[in-house]
Parts: structure tokens; sequence; C-alpha cells
């Protein structure tokens, strides 16, 4: 008979010899065994506590668990291509190669209902752009469920995503569109923004796991910034007076640095782990804008 906590350890130190890189919601080998083991015998990755380690694993998961191992450790998948579910905050979310797995640390301002950002009443309107398969917009609506919440993408394949988490997770509106470009003048008083930002260096380094993610949802061009510096634009055109700019640019950060010296990003201290967020409030948007168009 093996239990639980037996087929956990075995699980942890296959996944150790075999390399895997932990970059997809999990944050080591072992909470990937615990994950794996307990999907593969159908059990709740949170609602399932210590009480079953020294329980028998059921002979059925056996085989399952078999299988999950072949894809983590050979293929490398990540593991919520192999579950199907990524979790982000108190959500559980589909996740399949149609998006990037779930794992913004944007998520922690949601959760802290955008403080000590945003400085007006709640917010009215939020845009989750490049949304994938819209885990931060059904976050954001879970937290402020009066407020209206679009989500747009350009790929069709996040879109079809986004629209079967939409089955779970309430959402006003998931738009097919370039980034910000339909947007109105004035009207959005959050902008979530996880665009494409990995520089051509970092994309030819990557690890295994990630090449199994859509390439269009990771590369941001040679300097990570291709679609930022579009972004930003149409942000000063749509934020209202009081309105936010968060955007995550990970290992970009020196570049968006040094994009402009009028438009330095605020840099959020992040507690739940992660880095490269930054918040651009709209009136400092405005004004860089002014400038970038008066100049020559």
């Amino acid at each position: 008979m093996t239990t639980f906590r037996e087929m956990l350890i075995a699980t942890e130190e296959q996944l150790i010899a075999a390399g895997v890189f932990c970059g997809h919601g999990y944050e080591s080998e072992h909470d990937e065994a615990v994950a794996l083991v307990l999907t593969a015998a159908s059990l709740s990755v949170v609602n399932t506590g210590a009480e079953i380690l020294d329980e028998p694993y059921p002979d059925f998961a056996v085989n399952v668990l078999n299988a999950f191992m072949s894809k983590r450790c050979v293929e490398r998948l990540p593991v919520a291509y192999i579950t199907g579910e990524a979790w982000l905050g108190p959500l559980c979310f589909k996740s399949d190669a149609r998006a990037l797995v779930p794992r913004s640390p944007v998520a922690e301002l949601i959760l802290n209902r955008f403080e000590p950002w945003y400085q007006d009443t709640s917010p009215q309107v939020i845009v989750d752009v490049c949304c994938g398969g819209g885990s931060l917009g059904m976050l954001a609506k879970s937290a402020f469920p009066e407020a209206v919440v679009l989500l747009s993408d350009i790929d069709s394949d996040a879109i079809g995503l986004a629209r079967d988490n939409a089955a779970i997770h309430d959402v006003d509106a998931i738009v097919r569109a370039d980034l910000l470009s339909w947007c109105a003048d004035n009207v959005v008083d959050i902008i979530l923004a996880n665009p494409p930002y990995v520089d051509a260096e970092d994309m030819r380094d990557l690890p295994p796991e990630y090449l199994h993610e859509p390439g269009l949802a990771l590369s941001g061009g040679e300097d990570g910034l291709d679609l930022v510096r579009v972004m930003l634009v149409d942000a000063a055109r749509i934020l209202s007076p009081a309105g936010i700019l968060i955007l995550e640019v990970g290992n970009s950060i020196d570049a968006l640095e040094g994009l402009s010296e009028v438009l330095p990003p605020l840099w959020v201290e992040l507690e739940q782990g992660g880095h490269g967020v930054a918040v651009f409030m709209a009136q400092d948007l405005a004004q860089w804008a002014a400038q970038e168009s008066n100049t020559p």
C-alpha cells in the first residue's frame, strides 16, 4: 500500500531530478507535487488537508499521475496545462495553451483594492487589456462587482479561453481588439495591462516550460516594450482624470525606466512576490503624451 505521503515525496523527488522550472503559479517542486498528486486522485487542491497523508493512494490515480509526470518531466508542460486549471487569488480559472498560465502579480493590487494608488471613489470602468484567459479582469470584477469590467485581446484563441472562463466568473464584455484603440476618451478609471514584454535576449533563454505558451503573449520585441509604447499613448487618451494604468513589464524594468525622462514609472513593492509592476497616473500620462505630440 502506497500512502498519499509516500506518493507526494516520490513525486517531488522526480520533479527535482527532472530539473523542472517552477514559474507558472507554483513556487516549488513540492507545491507542484501536491497539485499533481491530488488532481490525479480527483481531489481539490484547496479543500484537501493533511488528514489524507497516511491514507492509501487510490489505484485508479496511479496511471493518471504517471501520465501527468510524463507530460511534466519529459514534455515539460506547465502544471496548469496538465491539470487544466490555475488559481489566481481566490478564483480558479480554466487554463490551457490558448493563453498564458494565470500568474500575474498585478493580482495583489486588485486584492488590495488598488490602494494606495487609486485615489477616487470606487472605480466605475476597468479595462483588462491583453487579457489572455481573463483572470485579472475577472478578479477585478469579483472585487468590484458594481464596476463595468471589460476585457480585450487581439488573439482569437485567448478570447476563446476568456469566454470559457466567463461562463464561471462574471465580466461585462470581452472584445477582440488591438490594445486600447477601441476605447473612448476619458472614460476608463483603471487599466490592467499585462502585455507581451519579454525582450529578445530573454526570449532566447526561456526555460522549455514557456515554449508551450503562446509566443504572441510573451515576445515584446528587442527591449520588451514594442506594445507598451503604443499602449501608453492610448492610456493617456482613455483614462479619466483620476485614472491609473497598472502595467506589468517583468524583467524589462530598465527599458521602462529609460523610456522617458518626463514619465517615471512608480514601481510597486509587491508583498506576495513578483517584480516589474508599475503604476502611471492619468495626469502624468497626459502631460507626457502632449509633449510627445509636440516633439518634431
